[in-house]
């Protein structure tokens, strides 16, 4: 056999890479693997235990930190769109894509066996049953699986509101423009700090026509969070179907689908749960089942004891994935869902309390602790939303986003791997942006893709 080396390139410059160089490349990447393995178990044994263990909060929360793979240089408040992964998420798919990469027959077989593992694992997670749990790849296919799925005739209503993400309207008025389905938005002040001047505009807008409520049950633009379970409730008394885009409460809040009462909640894995893009969870009530349509089908779409994962046939998948995804249910249940919480909601307490030092703030996101969460979008007045986060990035290596609309805001998101010194650094910068120090944004298309 020729020994004549491969060239390839690397960063467009050209480059040689001998057989034996190769070859030890190879032997790496399978000892690389098969520390992964080790890693992973290891991270979330650790965590397990650091749970089980006394001490301070401060202490506790930066040995969580430690777990995550972040650029220390950077301060990241923007959870919402993408979280970063746990080494215990992380080496979790290397293994696993390593497994197919090495092997594609048993380890492809076993992995989509242990599917229902993880179909198990988040059930439990968000208080549902194993039957009730579609495992689709984000917020956004659940959404058109649910929306799609209802059989509605021309004339019916879907009330929706005024800040969805595109995720969810999209599909409602692609019903309406091949359906005739009428899509309502419905509107209140915002922010509200009284959950029933939410109920009382949903109460008023549904009319005998109405057949689905579509809401976010937080916010993403706003940050604010609907009075889910008395909204699914009024729906359930008037036969009023309940499509929920559930993106960021899984993984922030405790969560208890059965409590809620709601038809349909679509969630991505991706945000609060800190795992790779590409899974998420689709919750169908048992009950409610009947009233969807699969979307993708394949063998079983048809066989209602398979329930709702006949809504997630799609075949051959990325279970690498799928698995990683059970690796952050395993890592967040090590740490509990309450105290996951209770970090998550001080941290937006002391961000609204640090933010409001800075003149001319107004915030976005209700002050009531019921209709909010870990995210909090807010304006500074005459300054563009878009220079603000371009500011922060270029002149202070702060990671935020900007929320479009009607509203100029920023909108920052913190988790479990944040501290307050971090939101310290936050108004630093925002002070430093209020001196006139301005880096000008580019000008940019809005980003919806959160």
């Amino acid at each position: 056999m020729s020994s004549v080396p491969r060239r390839t390139r690397v960063n467009d410059s050209p480059c040689v890479i001998s057989r034996r160089g190769w070859l030890r490349g190879i032997a790496g990447s399978v000892a690389a693997a098969g520390a992964a393995t080790v890693a992973a178990r290891s991270s979330l044994s650790a965590m397990g235990a650091l749970a089980q263990t006394p001490m301070p909060d401060a202490d506790f929360w930066k040995q969580v930190r430690s777990e995550f793979l972040l650029d220390k240089d950077w301060t990241y408040l923007n959870n919402g769109t993408l979280g970063p992964t746990p080494k215990a998420v992380y080496f979790t798919l290397v293994e696993r894509y390593h497994d197919l990469a090495q092997d594609p027959g048993q380890p492809n077989t076993d992995q989509n066996a242990a599917a229902d593992d993880v179909r198990r694992k988040a059930a439990a997670f968000v208080g549902a049953d194993f039957d009730e749990i579609a495992l689709v790849r984000n917020t956004t296919e659940g959404m058109s699986f649910m929306l799609n799925g209802l059989d509605l005739k021309p004339g019916d209503e879907i009330l929706t509101t005024f800040h969805e993400h595109a995720g969810g309207l999209q599909p409602c008025r692609l019903k309406a423009k091949r359906h005739g389905v009428i899509v309502k938005e419905v509107k209140w002040a915002a922010p509200a700090e009284d959950p029933a001047v939410i109920l009382n505009a949903f109460a008023a807008a549904i009319t005998p026509r109405t057949k689905v409520i579509m809401a976010s049950h937080a916010m993403y633009q706003t940050g604010s969070t609907i009075p889910l379970k008395q909204l699914a409730t009024l729906a359930r008394e008037k036969g009023i179907v309940t499509a929920i885009d559930g993106a960021h409460p899984v993984g922030m809040v405790k969560m208890d689908m059965h409590d809620l009462g709601v038809d349909f909640y679509a969630s991505s894995s991706h945000k609060w749960l800190c795992a790779p893009t590409g899974a998420g969870i689709l919750y169908l009530r048992r009950a409610s089942q009947e009233q969807l349509w699969p979307t993708v089908v394949s063998t079983g779409w048809d066989d209602p004891k398979r329930g709702a994962a006949r809504y997630d046939r799609l075949s051959q998948r990325a279970h690498p994935i799928v698995l990683a995804l059970g690796a952050a249910l395993d890592f967040q249940s090590a740490l509990g869902q309450e105290r996951i919480e209770t970090r998550v909601r001080a941290l937006h307490v002391y961000s609204r309390r640090a933010l409001a030092a800075l003149p001319g703030i107004t915030y976005h996101t209700s002050a009531n602790p019921e209709l909010s969460n870990a995210l909090l979008a807010f304006t500074l007045a005459n300054v563009k939303n878009a220079d603000i986060v371009e500011t922060l990035k270029k002149r202070h290596r702060i990671w935020t986003r900007t929320m479009e609309y009607d509203l100029n805001a920023v909108r920052i998101a913190t988790h479990i791997y944040n501290t307050e010194e971090q939101i310290d650094r936050l108004v630093a910068g925002l002070q430093d942006v209020l001196k006139g120090n301005i880096v000008k944004a580019p000008t940019t298309a809005p980003d919806d893709e959160d």
